[in-house]
């Protein structure tokens, strides 16, 4: 009988993390319709991919030997992430819109372009997808018909060298653009700490928000790290500790998954941002005019700014302030 994996699964293991991972994708699926976080729909995707993955890896843990859960499983788990990315940049440009005074919403400011945020991002993150969908796919449809005796995933990324290449250039480039992020998001949290007492910058409902993006991008890294060391280039290199031991899958794979799960729920935008800035779409002009209506109404009051919370804005009006 042949055996996929390249060590013996751990069954509890296996069933501890589907389990995690089950609940976590229910709270988080729970949140995106109570709060309606409609922009939040990559972090759906991500979830519903993640809780499929680690359900399939638990049915193969238990039977080895039937090939369809397993190749589900290490597509799932291995694509799912690129989704949870794509969540923390809509949610970056959201809290940059929100938190940002007009005069800063600038590339020699931000190091981005404060209107593509999203679309520059998500843009490499799909491309980078679709590479690894396509290495993947090569390594997994050559997997299936392989019937030999000492067939396993390794064995067969090896053979199939132009799917481990497209997989490994797939998941570089997805390295470098998690690394941009994560550096352009952790610069902007702080430098905004400038603006603590000017137009939005009193608030303190993004920056909660911005926990939940630098810590996620920051595992998401970790994770995409470990998967680029980790498929190996040959029978001599590569780093084949790390395909060999079960621990650094649960390690360096799925813990800053469960991490970022968690974070997301701990801190969830529809938490923390208006309803105006939950919708599918961002209306940027409007939101413009709401800063300078809050920018106008602070210069006119004497009263210091208090802490506030979703519910103090409408999502039919504009944004007023509490006192």
């Amino acid at each position: 009988m042949i055996n996929p994996y390249i060590y013996d699964p751990n069954i509890p293991a296996a069933a501890v993390g589907a389990t995690i991972i089950i609940l976590l994708s229910a709270v988080l699926i729970y949140q995106y319709v109570r709060y309606r976080s409609w922009f939040f729909w990559a972090a759906i995707i991500g979830v519903l991919m993640e809780t499929v993955g680690f359900a399939c890896r638990l049915d193969s843990a238990t039977d080895e030997h039937h090939d369809l859960p397993f190749l589900i499983a290490f597509l799932m788990i291995l694509l799912a992430p690129s989704f949870l990315a794509a969540a923390c940049y809509t949610a970056f440009s959201r809290v940059v819109w929100f938190s940002c005074p007009a005069h800063a919403l600038s590339f020699k400011t931000l190091w981005c372009f404060p209107r593509y945020i999203t679309p520059t991002f998500v843009i490499f993150d799909m491309i980078s997808f679709v590479i690894q969908l396509a290495g993947a796919g090569a390594i997994s449809r050559n997997y299936d018909i392989d019937h030999s005796p000492g067939r396993t995933i390794e064995a067969v990324e090896k053979k199939v060298l132009s799917g481990r290449i497209v997989l490994i250039l797939g998941l570089i480039l997805q390295l470098s653009c998690y690394m941009a992020f994560a550096i352009i998001a952790m610069r902007y949290f702080f430098i905004s700490k400038r603006w603590r007492s000017s137009d939005l910058g009193d608030w303190k409902m993004w920056r909660r928000l911005s926990y939940l993006i630098n810590i996620a991008a920051g595992l998401i890294t970790l994770r995409a790290i470990y998967r680029t060391m980790e498929i190996p280039h040959d029978k001599e290199t590569g780093l084949m500790y790390l395909q060999r031991n079960e621990w650094c899958f649960w390690c360096f794979d799925a813990l800053p998954i469960v991490l970022v799960l968690a974070v997301m729920a701990m801190w969830h935008p529809g938490k923390f941002l208006p309803r105006t800035y939950t919708g599918w779409g961002l209306d940027k002009s409007r939101a413009m005019r709401d800063k300078d209506e809050l920018v106008k109404a602070s210069e006119n009051t004497d009263v210091a700014l208090r802490d506030y919370t979703p519910g103090d804005f409408g999502a039919g009006g504009g944004v007023g302030i509490r006192v």
